[in-house]
């Protein structure tokens, strides 16, 4: 599937833990210590109150370029990040924490100014903000998750066609307000 490796790739869906805003924390002082003059922000499901999801912490890092992220890529794997380079999408980086094949951290570096970066925390603010979408978005996961609790990859298809149809509806309801 794509750039994506998800072969025995170990997951699970757990409800919401508001110890993830802990963890974001630890990771973010990490990042700071290695990196000045950046934006951290905590997205994806530990970030919105009430989200079942991976208990994987997902990261938003924003610098001005790209350039210093690989200057730095020795720092951050001292730091305990593994390095996965342009893993997502063009003009991005990528570091993970990974323990026993689950995947405990996502580290995402996008220059200021990607379209990637309002769309991620527009997603993060809008569900934050309708407790309705979080149930449906939460039940939906933990359906996926009994139907495919040994197939990453075909709980990641479902789930990604139910976020693209999200998109469309938050791009749609921020273009009316």
């Amino acid at each position: 599937m794509d750039k994506y490796s998800y072969k025995d790739r170990k997951y699970n869906i757990v409800p919401y833990n508001p110890d993830g805003v802990n963890q974001f924390e630890e990771y973010k002082s990490k990042i700071q210590k290695i990196f000045t003059d950046i934006q951290i922000e905590h997205i994806g499901s530990t970030a919105v109150p009430g989200m079942a999801g991976k208990p994987c912490i997902d990261i938003l890092v924003i610098v001005d370029k790209l350039k210093t992220v690989e200057e730095h890529i020795d720092d951050m794997e001292q730091a305990g990040f593994k390095y996965a380079g342009q893993f997502v999408m063009e003009n991005s980086r990528l570091f993970r924490v990974i323990k026993d094949n689950t995947l405990l951290a996502n580290v995402h570096f996008f220059p200021a100014g990607h379209p990637h970066n309002d769309e991620m925390l527009g997603m993060r603010n809008y569900l934050r903000s309708h407790s309705e979408e979080v149930q449906n978005y939460s039940k939906i996961k933990n359906e996926l998750y009994s139907k495919y609790e040994n197939d990453y990859a075909s709980y990641r298809k479902y789930k990604d066609e139910y976020m693209n149809e999200l998109k469309k509806r938050v791009q749609k309801e921020i273009a009316t307000s």
